[in-house]
């Protein structure tokens, strides 16, 4: 029996997904979260998804909740950690830092307590340290903060943290550091929120870049190194490096949209993030764009997959393949 924490989100669906196909596999889920977009998802991929369904077992808790945990981690051999709050909204950063730190403390708690066999925890590229533009990041990159740093990022690092308090407690444990996680998942969370936003078309794109990575690969990986992967180890998972311009284009055009032409500019991001500071406060909604995405938009950015690849010999799909992926999973639910 396996267990994966954040089963509604788009890595732990993912990986919900190759679990279920391999046998019985638990799944941690929140109270109120949608649970239909999981059956979405194993029919978008597989004829016989009502089967893979009956594999699933849904244990209702919280990472926050430690009885809850301990409930889920009963007779468990492994652990997909997977649960974390994806958020660059200023008002959000107590809440990323109890869930993403916190609630890892007490995974790795009760995973030791309960003398879980392995866990798989899922960090990002978010805690890998910085680079100069051209130079290609790695798992060697020491981790540094400074006034760009954002709350996601530190949250994520202490989580890594944990994890290796952890491993110096007795936990047998490996990290996987994704990209930006391209896939079938609900609408306005994660990297659903920027498909959403091009698939209504825009005339924009930021200057810098970035790199992504199928969900498909994230989750084949984490079940391999779950295998292969040594203790304590983080590996990158990047499917391709790109500029936003270029990822922008294979978006709009995946959804029959013209590619955005107008690059906007530092002063404009910048104005941009106090006016949507301004209008979240006066209506209480969430940001389109704050302090740290606009930093991040300007950034120029790349990372290496190099140590997976050797270990595993994974072939990544490109971001093409993941895009088209992830249009005709929309088009789908659009079309009902």
């Amino acid at each position: 029996m396996h267990l994966v924490t954040g089963a509604t989100g788009i890595v732990g669906s993912h990986v919900l997904l190759e679990c279920a196909a391999r046998g019985p596999v638990r799944a941690l889920y929140r109270r109120g979260s949608d649970r239909s977009i999981v059956e979405r998802i194993f029919r978008h991929y597989r004829s016989d998804a009502a089967t893979l369904l009956t594999a699933v077992e849904w244990v209702e808790g919280d990472v926050l909740d430690v009885d809850a945990l301990r409930d889920a981690m009963h007779g468990v051999r492994q652990v997909y950690h997977t649960a974390a709050v994806v958020s660059f909204a200023p008002g959000d950063a107590d809440t990323i830092q109890r869930v993403n730190a916190g609630g890892t403390a007490n995974v790795v708690n009760i995973a030791l307590e309960c003398g879980i066999q392995r866990l798989c925890h899922v960090s990002s590229t978010a805690a890998i340290g910085h680079a100069p533009p051209g130079v290609m990041r790695d798992e060697t990159l020491p981790w540094n903060s400074d006034k760009h740093t954002s709350a996601y990022s530190l949250s994520k690092y202490a989580a890594e943290l944990e994890v290796q308090r952890g491993i110096a407690e007795g936990l047998d444990a490996v990290l996987v550091n994704p990209c930006v996680i391209i896939g079938p998942g609900q609408v306005g969370r994660s990297s659903m929120t920027l498909v959403e936003r091009l698939r209504k078309g825009t005339r924009f794109y930021p200057p810098g870049s970035n790199a992504v990575v199928d969900a498909r690969d994230v989750a084949q990986c984490m079940l391999a190194l779950m295998e292969k992967g040594g203790t304590g180890d983080r590996y990158l998972l990047v499917g391709e490096n790109l500029s936003y311009q270029h990822l922008f284009n294979l978006l709009a055009k995946a959804f029959g949209r013209s590619g955005p032409s107008t690059p906007l500019r530092p002063w404009m991001l910048q104005l941009g993030w106090r006016v949507e500071r301004l209008r979240t406060v006066l209506t209480g909604s969430t940001p389109f764009i704050t302090r740290d995405t606009a930093h991040s938009a300007l950034t120029q950015r790349s990372y290496s997959a190099e140590k997976v690849t050797k270990l595993l010999g994974h072939g990544f799909r490109t971001a093409e393949e993941s895009i088209a992926n992830v249009a005709a999973f929309v088009n789908r639910e659009k079309s009902y």
